[in-house]
């Protein structure tokens, strides 16, 4: 079991790295391509790195073939952008395409495939917390809104993103599985028994927030208190999509939560709001993120000793 977890975190960090200098070489214009294409390839990193430790287990073989013809397409436009082979236009539209095509390639496996199982087993147990954290959200960008613009026509396209994400759950879905398959379905139970349910999570959060490491400071360009409320902010989400990975032993709820917490971003908010918030403003916006999210630990399953200790 050890060995698993030292090819998985072998893989994964020398990957991360490798994408670290490129990104790195190309903010400062020694390279030039598309990081989008690279943050789609870092995208499906961990669930390659999770088919590389159960190579011989058969009821994955499907699935672990997929995640390896597109992380090969992935870095393949990649290489053939960084050449200029290939426009960075071009690249990003082939990439794009692979992913849709791999998704609705996933979705298929996982409902069709030898393990036929349902995609939306389980969501029915966790429909009022699933509404609850869209509430939040919402919630979130309304205060944001109301607090730091006079753009209020912009609630109603965070209404429209509410709608845009549960689309990207299925046309992204290779993408979101490519996380949630390491970090909910490989990482979180054997943590969780380790160090605790809620320590448990808190340490898959920083691993999953270390893991951007190499976008902090060149596609995000962060400044160093934005990448500790990006930590804050990690781990209070873990425990939302860790909940709903326990409540239901699907992946595909933290799939849906993962979806719709990036289509309900500060990246829906007018910019009007975004500049006027500043400094202060942005901390309070995440803090009562934070908040919010930080109160699924105190859920009953958090608490309960009967959590099965295996993985996925």
């Amino acid at each position: 079991m050890k060995k698993s977890y030292i090819v998985f975190g072998v893989f994964t960090a020398f990957t991360q790295a490798v994408f670290a200098v490129l990104l790195f070489l190309e903010k400062f214009g020694v390279l030039h391509f598309d990081g989008q294409i690279a943050g789609i390839a870092m995208a499906v990193v961990p669930a390659v790195g999770v088919a590389l430790t159960k190579s011989c287990d058969e009821k994955y073989e499907e699935i672990q073939k997929l995640f390896y013809v597109l992380f090969g397409c992935y870095c393949l436009v990649l290489v053939l952008d960084i050449l200029g082979i290939l426009s960075s236009g071009t690249a990003n539209v082939i990439a794009g395409t692979a992913m849709t095509i791999g998704s609705l390639t996933l979705l298929w496996l996982y409902n069709y495939g030898k393990k036929k199982s349902n995609t939306f087993d389980g969501f029915r147990e966790i429909r009022k917390e699933i509404i609850l954290f869209t509430l939040i959200l919402l919630g979130r960008n309304i205060f944001a809104v109301f607090a730091y613009s006079d753009e209020y026509i912009a609630i109603f396209s965070n209404l429209l993103a509410l709608v845009q994400a549960a689309g990207l759950m299925f046309v992204g879905a290779a993408q979101y599985w490519g996380e949630e398959y390491a970090w909910r379905g490989f990482l979180q139970k054997p943590l969780q028994g380790k160090f605790g349910k809620r320590w448990g999570i808190v340490l898959l959060g920083i691993i999953w927030e270390t893991y951007h490491f190499p976008m902090w400071f060149t596609v995000y360009d962060l400044d160093i208190w934005e990448v500790v409320m990006r930590y804050l902010l990690a781990v209070a989400l873990t425990f939302v999509l860790g909940y709903f990975y326990m409540k239901t032993d699907n992946i595909w709820t933290p799939i849906c939560g993962h979806a719709l917490y990036n289509g309900m971003s500060a990246g829906v908010l007018p910019m009007e709001a975004a500049v006027n918030m500043g400094k202060t403003g942005a901390i309070i916006y995440t803090l009562l993120t934070v908040v919010c999210f930080s109160l699924f630990a105190l859920k009953k399953e958090y608490c309960s000793k009967n959590f099965r200790n295996t993985i996925m």
